[in-house]
């Protein structure tokens, strides 16, 4: 492994970079958010150029990055990521991330090890070690979005939840704020994540939302969001898109969830039909990703339903 001086890189030692990077996104199908070079060194290599964050090319094909992040309940934690080009880890690069690992726990006593599919495995198996996230990755290119399906579903779905009334917002109003929070959370609380032993949940408060909300608008993006409200008034079900209008090739769908009571209903059918119908109509996108725990059987369903192909496996441990 040799350390990049990303603040002093040479061009050749540049265009490897960018080269092992279109490995991967080839390997893993990872989103090709970098079409050159330029753009590689300007929005990922940026964040190497100050703190405690390393970068480290591996010789035989692949990258090791080192920084701080954190974890969902926002505490700082430092992570240590490695992307191989080759199939497999060997035995020389098993020998030197073990000696890398190491060294990080003598200086940080506990670190998040993010490793893909089961590359890292054995290695991992090596020390006390709580399992954090767990996440299958799964993209949807626009091409395979079947409209007529989504029209005809939603219509259906419709029809079959007389008692209830969907709304799109593209900017929260406030006075969705408090039960959009309380939904989220409760949804959260039924997650297969929670199965983890290292698991740290994300808890969403309104100020919390509205900043995020501020951020949104302040950086360009658009939260997409579908709720589905009872005769109540109470919501009972979501999914949500986030677009980045400055580069809006990749939406990020997140939370699509329906509360218990309502759920067999056809309702996260209807909410992805009206999304990506949404989205067809309205986004000049490429291909939308989104993340689900390999046990949630339901949501993998829905989005299979609508299109998307799984990728790889990322896992985050927690070591020390």
């Amino acid at each position: 492994m040799n350390k990049v001086d990303v603040n002093n890189i040479a061009p050749a030692e540049m265009q490897e970079l960018y080269l092992l990077h279109r490995k991967m996104v080839e390997k893993y199908g990872f989103l090709h958010h970098f079409r050159n070079a330029d753009e590689y060194k300007n929005l990922f290599l940026s964040a190497f150029t100050q703190g405690e964050n390393e970068l480290y090319i591996i010789e035989n094909g692949g990258i090791v990055t080192f920084k701080k992040s954190a974890d969902w309940g926002g505490n700082e934690q430092y992570e240590l990521a490695v992307r191989l080009t080759e199939p497999a880890i060997d035995q020389l690069l098993t020998e030197n991330l073990r000696k890398f690992i190491d060294s990080k726990l003598v200086k940080h006593k506990k670190i998040a090890i993010v490793a893909l599919n089961d590359e890292l495995d054995k290695l991992i198996a090596e020390y006390p070690y709580k399992t954090q996230l767990k996440a299958g990755n799964y993209t949807l290119h626009k091409s395979d979005i079947n409209v007529s399906l989504l029209v005809e579903a939603a219509t259906q779905c419709q029809a079959q939840n007389n008692d209830l009334r969907i709304v799109y917002s593209n900017a929260l109003p406030e006075a969705y704020i408090e039960p959009y929070c309380d939904l989220f959370n409760a949804l959260q609380n039924d997650m297969p994540d929670v199965e983890n032993d290292g698991f740290v949940q994300y808890i969403e408060h309104p100020e919390k939302l509205r900043n995020r909300m501020k951020a949104f608008a302040a950086n360009n993006r658009t939260h997409h969001c579908y709720m589905v409200f009872n005769a109540s008034n109470e919501m009972v079900a979501m999914t949500n898109v986030a677009v980045n209008n400055n580069d809006p090739r990749f939406p990020y769908q997140f939370l699509i969830g329906v509360k218990d009571g309502y759920r067999g209903r056809g309702i996260g059918k209807w909410l992805y039909a009206l999304m990506y119908k949404k989205l067809v109509d309205s986004v000049d996108f490429e291909k939308t990703h989104v993340n689900h725990h390999p046990n949630n059987k339901h949501a993998i369903d829905i989005s299979e339903w609508v299109g998307y192909k799984f990728g790889y496996l990322e896992t985050t441990f927690i070591i020390g």
